[in-house]
């Protein structure tokens, strides 16, 4: 006799995706608090920027100051005086010090919304 099974594709896809939005925000939080430990900073208007203009709901994190493609793409050196852990392109250098931990993040948070 045989076992027919109907996939309801969409229904997981909605499911899956409501999951998703629920913690991005969450999940974006994170991630941003560790890009701006590595952001440069001088008076903290570049990470000040990354906290007004970043839109956490859709995964958007934004540096918006007139400066801030030249400070991440161009000038390679960052005053340390009031970051020590200030680097170029400081997103890369969280992503390279921090992913395991947000897909560890990524994975509880989709758990937490079953």
């Amino acid at each position: 006799m045989p076992v027919r099974i109907k996939v309801d594709e969409n229904h997981i896809k909605t499911v899956i995706d409501a999951k998703w939005n629920n913690g991005l925000a969450m999940l974006s939080a994170i991630i941003l608090t560790d890009c701006n430990k590595y952001c440069k900073m001088r008076d903290g208007q570049l990470v000040m920027s990354s906290l007004i203009h970043s839109d956490l709901q859709k995964g958007l994190l934004v540096w918006s100051t007139p400066y801030a493609a030249r400070q991440y793409y161009e000038i390679q050196t960052a005053y340390t005086e009031v970051n020590a852990q200030a680097s170029w392109r400081w997103c890369e250098v969280a992503k390279q010090n921090h992913q395991a931990d947000w897909v560890k993040q990524a994975q509880a948070i989709m758990r937490l919304y079953r």
